[in-house]
């Protein structure tokens, strides 16, 4: 799981448990009017107290089990659910169950505990947090004289509006994750359909030198007792066809090493912005010299890497240009840690850099961001990155 999809589980964890929220503005309004009556019970704002804790405390873990941990958890929900609104109906007991104090406490229950289940399952919920709370304010209705008819309306309003909102959340994250899922999925296939080319240009290359080969050593070990200047003509040409196909190997392994600029960019582009980056590139109108393109792309593959495994970063820009008779690449993103010390990767592109003539630094530019800025002087071979 990247960490894009967790930032979303969490995000939806909080904005569930804010909903919890309204069950405390109930508590405060129906302390405030106990106060403004002088018919506060300390003792039973105790007991409300105590209930109202183990209510958050469960509310927050359910918020967490149908976001976050979900469906890993799944069996831990249903216990939540109970005891956040066992607690509930508990406060309504204690107090009373007028819907403009207590009584929001059910319904921020209802709005987390119906957003995992089925139509049919949060509709019962729905209705049934209805009737239990309408019927305890039918026979404690607290001191606002609002009528059981009108409180019944509130209930029914709330109870039924509050869980579907919420379970607009859910489809949201729902989607986020099918959304990854899907950019994984392609992942895969694109690296799947890489290695079949591969191995279809391998077998292109040398699968008929190889069978050749095989059948002239046959022939040669033949003809070894009979005509020796005929088999070792013929083993020369096996050695002439081993060479061919050595060398056609090494092209073909040289050709996939070398990367391309432009198609690293958009990878990496794509990568980050999964991830949850802003990524911004701005490459240069004319074509880009082959000699830095090379380079250039490992150095964003691994800037992209460091991004991903050692920043924080939420943005990431990608600026090449030509100045000067070179070839100039910056990297800049605005996760630069305390202390940074190069890596293995940056060493090494360092060295191979250097080899062509080029520069490569690395560092934070004491704003809160880091800087990578790769030089390359245009017309060097690339045998030196092979």
């Amino acid at each position: 799981m990247t960490s894009a999809v967790q930032r979303a589980r969490k995000i939806t964890m909080w904005s569930l448990a804010c909903t919890l929220l309204l069950g405390w503005f109930g508590a405060v309004v129906g302390t405030l009017n106990q106060l403004a009556e002088d018919r506060l019970d300390p003792l039973r704002l105790a007991a409300t107290a105590v209930l109202m804790i183990i209510f958050s405390v469960a509310g927050t873990l359910l918020a967490r089990s149908v976001s976050v941990d979900w469906p890993v958890r799944n069996d831990l929900t249903v216990r939540y659910s109970a005891v956040s609104g066992a607690a509930a109906i508990l406060v309504l007991l204690v107090q009373d169950g007028s819907p403009a104090g207590w009584g929001l406490v059910p319904i921020a229950w209802i709005s987390v505990a119906a957003v995992r289940t089925g139509r049919v399952t949060a509709l019962a919920l729905s209705l049934g947090t209805i009737v239990v709370c309408s019927t305890i304010y039918w026979f404690s209705p607290g001191h606002d004289g609002l009528p059981v008819n009108a409180a019944v309306m509130v209930y029914t309003i709330m109870c039924l509006a509050l869980p579907y909102a919420n379970r607009l959340w859910i489809w949201i994250l729902d989607l986020a994750e099918t959304a990854h899922a899907g950019k994984e999925a392609e992942a895969r296939l694109a690296v799947t359909e890489e290695r079949l080319r591969f191995a279809r240009d391998l077998h292109d290359l040398v699968g008929h030198s190889l069978s050749v080969i095989a059948v002239k050593s046959e022939l040669a070990g033949k003809l070894a007792t009979r005509d020796a200047d005929r088999a070792a003509d013929e083993m020369a040409q096996v050695r002439g066809l081993a060479q061919d196909g050595l060398r056609q190997i090494r092209e073909a392994v040289r050709g996939y090493r070398v990367l391309d600029l432009t198609s690293e960019i958009a990878s990496v582009r794509a990568i980050l912005e999964a991830d949850g980056l802003r990524c911004t590139v701005d490459l240069p109108d004319e074509t880009i010299d082959p000699a830095a393109a090379a380079p250039f792309a490992w150095v964003v593959r691994e800037c992209a890497t460091n991004i991903l495994r050692h920043s924080r970063a939420t943005w990431c820009t990608v600026t090449v240009r030509h100045t000067d008779g070179a070839a100039v690449l910056e990297i800049v993103n605005d996760g630069a840690p305390g202390s940074a010390r190069p890596g293995n990767g940056l060493a090494g592109l360092t060295e191979r850099l250097t080899a062509i003539g080029g520069s490569l630094t690395a560092q934070p530019t004491g704003d809160g961001r880091f800087l990578v800025r790769a030089v390359a002087p245009a017309g060097h071979a690339m045998e030196a990155l092979a």
